[in-house]
């Protein structure tokens, strides 16, 4: 009998033994952590920050100013080999308003000269024997179309710089104002980090409609 008392305390602590070991897939439930990673569909907060008026505003500052660059522009390409002197003549008869026939006849003059100038050039350059006058004149054409398509470049440039600058400005202050956004509601809930939708496979916390119920 006594054996068997003994055989029994034996059974009952091994018994006790397994019960208590944690194995795999059989772990006592616990409650759920909440997420402390959010993440922000980026792309949708983009579309709806481009229906906002602020954004509009920006966009049609952005367009008025790469139309007028590409009018200045195109008003540079017809005078690109004129001088200074003439420029300036061109600028003040423009700036009459209302022109007489023979100021009429200047201006019609001084915007097809550069044209002219390059059908002058055209025509010496394929002749076979010029004259020392005409090779001089030749290389006077050659330098003043050198000089008015690099000057021409340069304001094609200076241009593109600036439509460049004032489109990451649109840019920045878009991005500046979707990440203040995020970083408030993200110290709201509490949460450590913030990522795109496209980075995340699984899990985190979805800010996207707190996000774009804040940027309305």
């Amino acid at each position: 009998m006594e054996k068997w008392k003994a055989a029994g305390c034996v059974a009952a602590a091994v018994t006790a033994g397994v019960v208590g070991l944690a194995f795999p897939g059989k772990a006592a439930p616990s409650a759920k952590p909440t997420p402390t990673i959010g993440f922000v569909d980026l792309s949708t907060v983009t579309d709806q920050i481009k229906q906002t008026p602020n954004w509009k505003v920006m966009v049609t500052k952005f367009e008025d100013a790469k139309s007028k660059y590409r009018d200045e522009i195109e008003n540079l390409t017809k005078v690109r080999y004129l001088s200074a002197a003439e420029r300036t003549e061109l600028d003040n008869l423009r700036g009459k308003g209302k022109a007489n026939d023979q100021e009429k006849a200047k201006i019609d003059l001084l915007l097809k000269k550069s044209d002219q100038m390059d059908q002058e050039y055209q025509t010496l350059g394929q002749t076979e024997k010029l004259t020392d006058e005409q090779k001089t004149r030749l290389a006077e054409l050659k330098k003043m179309r050198e000089d008015g398509i690099n000057g021409l470049q340069q304001e094609t440039d200076k241009r593109a710089e600036s439509l460049r600058q004032l489109e990451a400005q649109v840019l920045d202050e878009m991005q500046g104002k979707v990440i203040k956004t995020v970083g408030e509601i993200a110290q709201r809930k509490d949460l450590a980090l913030v990522l795109d939708r496209q980075a995340v496979l699984y899990g985190g916390q979805d800010l996207t409609q707190d996000v774009l119920q804040k940027l309305k």
